[in-house]
């Protein structure tokens, strides 16, 4: 047998929620809006969809039914993640910026504007 393979995960915490709340009404999309964020020393990269840059199909569509929830979707996203869904308006065109992986998703199109910073 070969080596088992560790995946590794964001610590998470559980909150009770009333049933009929706004964010108790999605609280399985958050679970998997949850389960679907990178690793903290990786942020290019879903824990769970493993051939998929962050963010990922997973991601997107949680993400567009917590916005559809009409929740503040940053309210969702540790901090070190806001930057590579909203990017700052404008980047200095001196500092080289790394080159992400490739994505087919397209974060700027679909994320609510009330999160952004």
């Amino acid at each position: 047998m070969g080596g088992s393979r560790e995946i590794a995960i964001r610590e998470v915490v559980a909150v009770v929620l009333a049933a009929d709340s706004p964010a108790g009404r999605v609280a399985d999309v958050l679970d998997d809006l949850a389960a679907h964020l990178p690793p903290p020393a990786q942020q290019w990269g879903c824990s769970l969809c493993r051939t998929e840059c962050w963010p990922c199909a997973g991601f997107d569509a949680a993400a567009q039914k917590v916005i559809g929830a009409r929740l503040r979707l940053a309210e969702f996203v540790p901090l070190d993640l806001h930057p590579r869904l909203w990017p700052p308006p404008e980047q200095s065109q001196d500092v080289p910026q790394p080159s992400p992986p490739q994505s087919t998703l397209s974060p700027g199109t679909w994320f609510d504007e009330e999160s952004r910073h």
